[in-house]
Order: structure tokens, then sequence, then C-alpha cells
């Protein structure tokens, strides 16, 4: 089995790493195991499984974070208008990309 596997690299903070072999020991697991895990459930499902949080309420939560931390930004703001004109040259962009 070992000649089917494809080898997988990616650079993550150490501490980052540790912390996280550390809470997968606990589960049984190693970074192998959650990578193979990961990747498998993407293939099959076609996108990314947000409910692998051992808090269900984890995602949640930092997203709210996120969305008021945004709107506490003091920093530039777009009009609506210059939103859509970005998006729109962004998708025929990549629509013009998918056509070649």
């Amino acid at each position: 089995m070992a000649g089917n596997n494809a080898l997988v690299q990616t650079r993550v903070d150490p501490d980052v790493k540790d912390r996280a072999s550390a809470v997968l020991e606990g589960l049984g697991l190693t970074v192998s195991d959650a990578v193979r895990m990961l990747l498998t459930r993407i293939a099959n499902e076609g996108a990314l499984p947000l409910e692998l949080a051992v808090k269900p309420g984890a995602y949640d939560a930092w997203f709210r974070a996120k969305v008021l931390e945004a709107l506490d930004d003091g920093g530039p703001h777009l009009e609506h208008e210059e939103v859509e004109a970005r998006f729109a040259a962004k998708r025929d962009a990549v629509m013009e990309k998918a056509d070649r």
C-alpha cells in the first residue's frame, strides 16, 4: 500500500504542530491521520468540513468575533458599487480563464 500513497508536505508553525499533535494524540490519531481524514472528506464531499471542530460552537464563535472585529474597523470603506465592480472584474477574469 505504501506505493499507492502520495506525499503531502506543508509548512506550519512548530508550536501549532506540537499543540495539534498533543490534541490528536489524545484522540489516538497522528498528524498524518488527521490530514488524511481531512483530504478524504474534502475530496468526497467537495467542500471543507467545518463541523470537524471538537467544540460544536467554536467556528460560530470565531466567525462572529471576526464579523464584530470587521464592523469595528475604522479603516477605509468601499461603497457598494465599488465592491460590485471589483467582484465583477474578478468574476470576468475567472470566466475568461475558464474559457481557455
